[in-house]
């Protein structure tokens, strides 16, 4: 999937951002507290709207690609003043007012309040509580809507902490490299287990990347270790050179270990990932982001990547038409690309400094 268009509009809140167009490298960029990482989470919100999660207040239309058909995805969920919660699941329970899905223009989902039709075609009463992706995904033309929206994750690199084996069923028997890089159930540490515990070449090739930005690391591994009622868990390690015992994950530095997470994510992810990086920079050194640059820019896999950076080399690694600046008026956001401020029209060398002397980047105000 690739996200083309946004708008989304918090009528509780009144932070909105409508019409924004998005391209499969899109760099937010801006003066601190205009909107960028809302954004990043308003796209995680529809991704979890789409699993059947509900949101007050929230109005929303996102225009996307999947294969070659072109998708409109829009709807509101009712304003409410008390929200009642599910007993079971702890999540917020706000009916949805109207939604509608197009493919390559045609309407084929519609909703008005309990009523859904689809393919002309009134269904049973449902779950007037959830989208019509998560409802309907079992059919042949949402299912490619719902399984998209899966794959649609933020990078966290927070430091992890101890963390139990794989799942048995994956581990009972060898798993295949897709079986590995599409599962949800696996954090990325656990992911590259399994990749050392099978032997697949990908683990070697992540271990040689954070080498080649770490020289003073000689090799990584696992080490496993005892919970309770027999329960283990898979702990990482390093180890660094003319050092004689391991470093266990939990004393790895957070540039380390945020580093050999984005190395994971950027190897395994598959045609369709969005991946979302909030301030990539955050915890890296120069060594590391040099590197890690260019595995987003020149990415293995057809991926769609939206991040916020503050950092001049990163912005500068970017290539100009794919700088989104965001401005705020009160709660509107407003989006502006280089060439409608006239930046890196002669030299993509001097693109930067302009940035800086734009009144939207220094201020924030649009």
């Amino acid at each position: 999937m690739q996200i083309k268009e946004l708008t989304y509009i918090n009528h509780i809140t009144g932070w909105n951002v409508r019409n924004m167009n998005i391209n499969k490298l899109t760099l937010l960029v801006g003066a601190s507290g205009v909107g960028k990482t809302q954004i990043l989470k308003s796209i995680l919100s529809l991704a979890k709207v789409a699993n059947g999660r509900s949101l007050n207040g929230v109005e929303w239309c996102i225009e996307f690609t999947i294969d070659k058909n072109q998708y409109e995805w829009r709807g509101c969920f009712d304003q409410l003043d008390s929200i009642e919660t599910n007993l079971f699941t702890d999540r917020i329970v706000v009916p949805i007012a109207f939604e509608s899905l197009k493919i390559n223009d045609l309407v084929f989902v519609h909703r008005e309040g309990s009523k859904i039709i689809y393919r002309d075609e009134e269904t049973i009463k449902l779950d007037s509580n959830k989208s019509v992706v998560a409802l309907l995904k079992e059919e042949q033309d949402v299912a490619p809507i719902y399984q998209a929206f899966r794959r649609v994750y933020k990078l966290n690199t927070d430091r992890l902490g101890v963390k139990v084996s794989p799942i048995k069923d994956i581990e009972e028997k060898q798993p295949t490299l897709q079986e590995i890089k599409m599962t949800t159930r696996l954090s990325l540490v656990e992911k590259l287990f399994m990749l050392r515990k099978f032997n697949f070449p990908e683990y070697t090739q992540i271990k040689d990347t954070f080498i080649d930005i770490f020289p003073s690391v000689q090799d990584i591994d696992f080490a496993t270790v005892s919970l309770f009622d027999d329960t283990t868990a898979q702990i990482l390690k390093i180890k660094e050179r003319g050092v004689e015992s391991w470093i266990g994950q939990s004393d790895i530095s957070s540039g380390m270990h945020r580093t050999l997470l984005q190395i994971i994510a950027l190897n395994l992810a598959i045609d369709g990932d969005i991946i979302l990086i909030d301030e990539f920079e955050n915890g890296l050194g120069i060594n590391c982001i040099n590197i890690l640059a260019d595995y987003i820019i020149n990415p293995d896999a057809d991926i769609q990547v939206i991040m916020t950076s503050h950092h001049p080399y990163i912005i500068n690694s970017i290539p100009v038409n794919r700088w989104n600046i965001v401005t705020r008026d009160i709660s509107d956001i407003y989006i502006y690309t280089a060439s409608d401020l006239n930046i890196g029209q002669h030299s993509h060398h001097d693109a930067f400094m302009q940035l800086m002397q734009t009144p939207q980047f220094k201020t924030g105000v649009k």
